[in-house]
């Protein structure tokens, strides 16, 4: 019984630790921009294999945005999934404008790596385990465990970037750099990310609860 409840535990904090998103690095500008005034568009850029997650990035965080009081829409939502890939600078601006958008906040996937690495079979308290159990349950347990082959594990880092720039004159107002270290699925990415980015934009002054 106890160690069933061990191995629960156990595993529940591996779950915790094998999936996390902390922030590298931040960067707040001086000049601030009244935020309250115009629409915040928020636009994640990913590879085209990545279309789903693009929408949840730019949904969560848009949503995140919006529970704070603040008028945040997705790019997804206004131009579709081509975006503003390939348009002409001006156009792109007029088109912003003509939407009354006084910011854009953007979410870039800069790199995304894979890694195999073996873990081999745990040992753990073997000895203590067996301690009073005779010879046999030992001699087993511990043959057991060093013959075992153990298993092969996925980690996947995805590292990130989001700038935030005033429309008016196109200056860079908030940047940040993250990892987030194997996300569950890309519901619990976007969700942990949208997070993670708002607390840090909050704690910073760039933003704040309309709502109280």
């Amino acid at each position: 019984m106890k160690t069933s409840v061990y191995i629960i535990v156990m595993s529940s904090l591996l779950m915790i630790q094998c999936s996390s998103t902390s922030i590298i690095s931040t960067y707040k500008s001086a000049q601030m921009v009244d935020l309250e005034k115009g629409k915040i568009i928020v636009t994640a850029l990913t590879k085209g294999s990545d279309k789903e997650l693009r929408k949840k990035l730019e949904n969560h965080m848009a949503d995140d945005l919006c529970n704070l009081g603040y008028n945040a829409v997705c790019s997804i939502e206004l131009y579709g999934l081509n975006t503003l890939n390939g348009q002409d600078e001006k156009l792109i601006l007029s088109k912003l404008q003509q939407e009354n958008v006084s910011a854009v906040l953007t979410i870039v996937l800069l790199r995304r790596d894979k890694e195999k690495y073996h873990a081999p079979a745990s040992m753990y308290d073997i000895s203590n385990q067996y301690r009073h159990s005779g010879f046999y349950p030992y001699y087993a347990a511990v043959y057991g465990k060093i013959y075992e082959e153990g298993y092969y594990i996925d980690n996947t880092s995805y590292f990130w970037e989001s700038n935030l720039y005033s429309l008016s004159d196109q200056k860079l107002l908030y940047s940040v750099c993250t990892e987030s270290f194997n996300p569950s699925g890309i519901s619990s990415l976007a969700h942990q990310y949208g997070k993670l980015i708002i607390k840090d934009m909050l704690a910073k002054n760039v933003i704040r609860d309309l709502n109280k």
